[in-house]
């Protein structure tokens, strides 16, 4: 577990940079990500990793989800920023998907999921409760890193 905080540490500091990078929206997406870091947590605990996966989905989407399935954090954000500069999504939207995406690497990168696109991760988390609980309590991470880096 000790690698998952060290990667939580680096994607949370990634996305905290965009309030500073001067990208239009940049700082909503990023206090957007800390509410949902914030509110996640007991959305997993109370209903478990495929519907909060689902939810994560429907409301960013599917495409921005997938994200996660990418090899570095650092790939996930600028995908975001790509997206942010061409108007692709707004920052709620945009701030949902980032977090899915980090979520669903950083349960890839502990060995918690093997899917590698969204259907087969839903299919994969069914029922699946040591997934459950490892997202848990990477949510957890995610949400005091996103507290600590991310300013209201």
């Amino acid at each position: 577990m000790s690698e998952v905080v060290k990667e939580a540490a680096e994607c949370i500091e990634l996305v905290a940079n965009l309030s500073s990078t001067g990208e239009k929206g940049g700082d909503k997406v990023a206090s957007g990500f800390r509410a949902r870091a914030r509110s996640i947590p007991s959305t997993l605990f109370t209903n478990g990793f495929t519907y909060t996966a689902t939810l994560l989905a429907a409301r960013g989407s599917r495409r921005l989800a997938e994200l996660g399935f990418r090899n570095s954090c650092r790939s996930i954000v600028d995908e975001v920023v790509n997206v942010m500069r061409r108007g692709g999504a707004d920052a709620e939207e945009l701030s949902y998907g980032l977090y899915e995406a980090i979520l669903i690497y950083l349960l890839r990168s502990v060995g918690a999921v093997r899917a590698t696109n969204f259907r087969d991760l839903i299919t994969e988390s069914i029922g699946n409760t040591v997934l459950d609980l490892r997202a848990s309590q990477v949510a957890e991470w995610i949400k005091r890193f996103a507290e600590a880096y991310i300013e209201k």
